[in-house]
């Protein structure tokens, strides 16, 4: 058994290998093969368990005084970072002031319907419709959540002409630049 993590081996740390097992010896730590695979041993490391997410069913090794703090913060449900992330979007993306907990239950809500759905016929077409639901959500947004342009579309609003894409007569669709004073 040869697999290592070397990103995780300190420096000048000694590697010995013995019937096909490793042992890293270190000052800072020992990680030595079990009988279920490799343990750490680092020395102040905190008990750790898997917690699987009340919404997404995304299972993580977190802490348990972790585990804990978000279970306090969510009503006693374990809620992933991406849920989490998730669910504050929502609290800034709604139109008017909503608590957590209807933020969290919106989210719930869409995460039922997702996993409640079938796989796509066509990958591809889905892809895209999710892709355009994606920016039609990130359009209706407030402008604060959207980063500023770069162009500069905001200086001199009534001085500059704004340009429009339209469509061209031809049996063949393309794009030209046209002017919106027409």
């Amino acid at each position: 058994m040869s697999f290592m993590y070397n990103s995780f081996i300190p420096e000048g740390a000694k590697i010995e290998e013995e019937a096909g097992m490793s042992t890293i010896i270190s000052d800072s730590m020992v990680i030595t093969p079990g009988p279920d695979g490799p343990v750490n041993m680092i020395s102040g490391q905190s008990e750790v368990d898997f917690a699987k997410c009340d919404c997404c069913g995304l299972t993580e090794e977190c802490t348990l005084s972790y585990i804990e703090t978000i279970r306090e913060r969510y009503g006693g449900k374990w809620i992933c970072g991406l849920c989490a992330e998730a669910v504050k979007d929502e609290i800034l993306r709604s139109q008017k002031l909503i608590s957590p907990d209807e933020a969290m239950a919106r989210h719930f809500s869409f995460c039922n319907k997702f996993r409640a759905s079938s796989p796509p016929e066509d990958p591809t077409v889905h892809l895209i419709r999710a892709m355009r639901h994606v920016l039609r959500k990130g359009l209706e947004s407030p402008k604060s959540m959207r980063s500023m342009p770069s162009s500069p579309t905001n200086l001199r609003r009534d001085n500059m002409k704004r340009a429009v894409f339209t469509r061209s007569d031809s049996c063949m669709s393309s794009l030209t630049l046209g002017d919106s004073s027409v």
